[in-house]
């Protein structure tokens, strides 16, 4: 979890309905620490492996993005990854005993 998620407010959902949306939403820092500059590069290769009548590897790539973007907006994100972290400490701390 990065420090400036847990200090940034929740605003609404940006849509998500094009290259341009996703793009856009990144580009103001509504994804994860990268993901601007990750989206990019695996879109380019996605592009660059497919053909034109499938452009399902694009189409993955898209989602997959969109996905993080909406998980990052969860209000809800930030204590779902701390209980789990805190999951993995307990785990980890009952495998030690």
């Amino acid at each position: 979890m990065s420090a400036r998620h847990a200090e940034t407010p929740h605003a609404p959902l940006p849509h998500l309905r094009t290259v341009a949306d996703i793009r856009a939403a990144l580009r103001d820092g509504r994804g994860f620490p990268g993901d601007a500059e990750s989206f990019e590069a695996d879109l380019a290769r996605a592009l660059d492996t497919s053909t034109a009548t499938d452009l399902h590897q694009v189409a993955d790539v898209i989602k997959t993005y969109a996905g993080s973007i909406r998980a990052f907006s969860d209000p809800e994100f930030d204590d779902a990854l701390q209980e789990g972290l805190d999951l993995i400490a307990e785990i980890k701390k009952g495998s030690r005993e």
